[in-house]
């Protein structure tokens, strides 16, 4: 090893111990539940013989229609990944025939054949039926959280609702969410398997059993089998000795409308690549990316200012926006009238993160209301961004309404992964930004995407005082490697009415919110289908991206969308560390005359890690300054956070995608792909104001040495 690999390996070494013991694979229902019909069919590992691997025999009762052999192509490739870290194998140095063991081979081999088809970066059309499919074939581990607080009083009977939806195994994990015990009996309805204290135990269908939470973060885990549909719980605790009722049902079972809705996909016609330009080619191209069919784009809400942002969640939970009076109180506790708020089916909220500040408090009472009338509410935030107060909001949340489910994201190496991967571990984020609201009057439904998280930083200028309460955020430290950060963040979100488009965009999220808890793998939400040769009617198209598991399909997006140009790119973004691919298509954009403009924050002072990301946009402002219209968003402690990308005054990208490595290589995105020129005509304005509100970058900029030493490292660089 060199002597720079050394210097950042260093830099690195305290980071390194924290992952000792964090690889290990856990077991799942197919371990501790015998018989199970899921358990009995082949799967995708090292361990089933080749030729036993077939979309049919794979997915069971599903087939092997289009749409499950493009998905059984993409488990395979990511399979075939996993085998060659764990053998070193492929990629990582050694050919696969060097593996004496006859299954390894056979199964290698047959996976490969099936995964074929994600080498090609577009996917062929299929057959010619066109609208809407559902996926019912079992193939994921699904697990999910239910929070016990024994410190809760006595209330009326919860129910919980777990998902074995397209699940070959389900684990429903106990987890103590404060500090006092909490014993738990009851019956079910079907065999289950109970973890606890390294051991596990199978109850049969009708007999009682019992265990105890005992104390902080305790958890023990339940394996229902196929059979159970429904179990009666009472949970007694110092508080509650007569013991508080709780119901755990079958999801797909108690609620076949919302099962319906998990399990959508689209088939997508495809018009004639023949009468489209290179722009209109890569607009409707079906790819590796998780997309959905072209949607109509209507005349979406453009969301610019910060209070305008915060507000259209709080509208479409509660019905009205709050006042700037009542925002300027920054008083978390204000009151909040929802006699016009909309009653709501389901609640989707994907976030960076969810803190414990102003803006999370209200949001959590927001939310609250609604659990408490029933509805249905999914969360999704990232695990390792996660303070102890904003655990402790989320997880009292979801231990008072278990109809609150909350998917804490920590994405987990492989064992044997090479280094750079079990560096990510402590870096790869989800990234997908998005509240979704289904009313039962579908006209109140809304869909807002965009970059803003739930964090005070996008709603006042500095930390407001909330030393008053205990239980939220005060924040301190504004830079370096903190989680307790406070920058001033402006942002940019659109938010959708259109039922069709809201409910559409929804069901998106759902294939991600239904994952692979073991790899986060998400199933494809379309595929391609045959035309009349016409363009759909639709010009926007919806993307989700896993990169780590779709084999960086958004990257080529990109590149193919920067490929495409031929006059003009308009850019605001404040992360500037672009990919190897899409250095070369900028270069290549650049040769033939097109014209870059970007806006963005070169400084980044205030963010997380503010001084090293600093360093890496001066790279390029270096590499490109002298080419590229480069200018900086000008507020001094204001830190630009949009991301906005403009083709030829025709193509409008409003995403999550920062124009880094971690975007394209590491974290989960999403954003909305709009091909029409009216809708350009309408965000003009918008970048117009973002260019008012910016100076030019000098090009000689000053980079510290050890910075420089540190990015010499390819792995390095790639990993931000």
């Amino acid at each position: 090893m060199n002597g720079r690999a050394s210097f950042a390996l260093a830099l690195f070494g305290l980071a390194l111990t924290l992952l000792a013991g964090c690889t290990s694979a856990g077991r799942d229902a197919c371990d501790v539940l015998q018989g199970e019909k899921a358990c009995a069919r082949p799967s995708l590992s090292a361990g089933t013989f080749g030729p036993r691997v077939a979309a049919a025999q794979f997915f069971g009762d599903a087939g092997a229609s289009d749409y499950e052999k493009r998905f059984l192509a993409l488990l395979a490739h990511n399979q075939v990944g996993a085998m060659d870290r764990a053998n070193g194998t492929g990629p990582f140095g050694h050919d696969y025939h060097d593996i004496r063991n006859g299954n390894f081979q056979a199964t290698y081999r047959t996976l490969r054949q099936l995964a074929a088809p994600v080498a090609e970066t577009h996917l062929p059309p299929a057959g010619s039926d066109t609208g809407e499919g559902h996926f019912d074939g079992r193939w994921r581990v699904s697990r999910q959280t239910l929070y016990i607080d024994a410190a809760a009083r006595p209330s009326a009977p919860k129910i919980f609702e777990f998902s074995g939806l397209q699940a070959r195994s389900v684990e429903i994990v106990l987890r103590q969410a404060g500090t006092r015990p909490a014993d738990i009996e009851g019956t079910c309805d079907g065999a289950l398997a109970i973890r606890a204290g390294g051991g596990s135990r199978t109850i049969a269908m009708g007999t009682a059993f019992r265990f105890r939470l005992s104390g902080e973060d305790d958890t023990v885990s339940l394996f229902p089998s196929e059979t159970l549909n429904r179990c009666s719980l009472g949970v007694r605790s110092n508080l509650a000795p007569s013991g508080a009722p709780l119901t755990i049902l079958r999801e797909e079972i108690a609620d076949p409308a919302l099962a319906a809705f998990d399990s959508r996909y689209q088939r997508c016609p495809t018009p004639d690549a023949a009468g489209l330009d290179p722009l209109g080619r890569a607009f409707y191209a079906s790819r590796w990316l998780s997309q959905t069919c072209a949607l109509p784009i209507g005349k979406p809400r453009l969301l610019r200012k910060s209070r305008d942002g915060f507000n259209a969640k709080v509208e479409a939970l509660m019905g009205a926006p709050l006042s700037d009076s009542a925002i300027d109180k920054g008083d978390p506790d204000l009151p909040l009238d929802f006699s016009k708020a909309p009653r709501l089916k389901l609640i989707y909220l994907s976030s960076l993160e969810f803190k414990a500040d102003f803006s999370g408090r209200i949001m959590e009472r927001l939310i609250r209301h609604h659990a408490a009338l029933g509805t249905k509410v999914r969360i999704m935030v990232t695990d390792v961004l996660e303070r102890e107060k904003d655990d402790a909001l989320l997880h009292r949340l979801a231990a008072e309404f278990p109809n609150v489910e909350l998917q804490e994201y920590r994405w987990r190496a492989d064992q044997g992964a090479p280094i750079d991967e079990q560096l990510s571990q402590l870096h790869k984020t989800h990234h997908v930004k998005m509240l979704a609201t289904l009313a039962q009057d579908p006209g109140r439904s809304r869909v807002i995407i965009g970059g803003r998280n739930i964090h005070d930083g996008f709603l006042f200028h500095q930390p407001i005082d909330l030393s008053r309460y205990p239980d939220l955020q005060q924040y301190g430290k504004t830079d370096g490697f903190s989680l307790n950060y406070y920058s001033n963040w402006s942002d940019f979100d659109i938010e959708f009415a259109d039922p069709a488009t809201v409910e559409m965009l929804a069901a998106h999220l759902s294939t991600l919110w239904l994952r692979d808890a073991d790899t986060n793998i998400a199933r494809p939400f379309s595929i391609p289908v045959r035309s009349d040769g016409r363009r759909p009617p639709g010009t926007a198209r919806h993307f989700i991206s896993v990169p780590y598991e779709d084999g960086h399909a958004l990257e080529d997006y990109f590149v193919e969308l920067v490929d495409a140009a031929q006059h003009h790119i308009q850019i605001v973004n404040p992360y500037l560390n672009l990919t190897p691919k899409l250095d070369l298509a900028f270069d290549r954009a650049l040769a033939r005359g097109v014209r870059i403009d970007i806006i963005g924050r070169i400084d980044l002072k205030g963010d997380i890690g503010g001084k090293f990301l600093t360093a890496l946009n001066k790279l390029f402002v270096e590499e490109y300054g002298d080419r590229i219209n480069i200018r900086e968003f000008k507020a001094p402690d204001v830190v630009l956070h949009s991301k906005i990308m403009m083709i030829d005054e025709r193509l409008v990208a409003i995403s999550s995608v920062n124009l880094n490595n971690r975007s394209f290589f590491h974290d989960s995105e999403n954003g909305m792909m709009v091909l029409d020129p009216a809708f350009y005509a309408r965000m003009k304005p918008i970048y117009d104001d973002y260019l008012a509100h910016s100076n030019p970058v000098a090009t000689k900029v000053t980079i510290p040495w050890a910075y420089r030493l540190l990015f010499d490292e390819d792995w390095v660089k790639q990993a931000f």
